[in-house]
């Protein structure tokens, strides 16, 4: 469920589910592009899944699931 993921993590997946990459989230956040790779991978792994693209779907699953 989105409330597993820290703040920061829910802000980085909402943006990953928006199609930017790691580059231009971290524009965006004033991250390092590392620091993002990092909250991408420790989403994925909280979220059960194994790249960006089933985390998006899991971001949209869950916001469905809970409206």
């Amino acid at each position: 469920m989105h409330q597993d993921l820290s703040p920061r993590e829910r802000e980085v997946v909402a943006l990953v589910a928006e199609g930017k990459t790691n580059r231009e989230i971290a524009l965006e956040t004033g991250l390092a592009p590392s620091t993002v790779k990092e909250y991408v991978a420790n989403a994925c792994h909280k979220a059960g899944v194994t790249n960006r693209v089933a985390l998006t779907a899991w971001w949209i699953h869950q916001g469905e699931d809970s409206a």
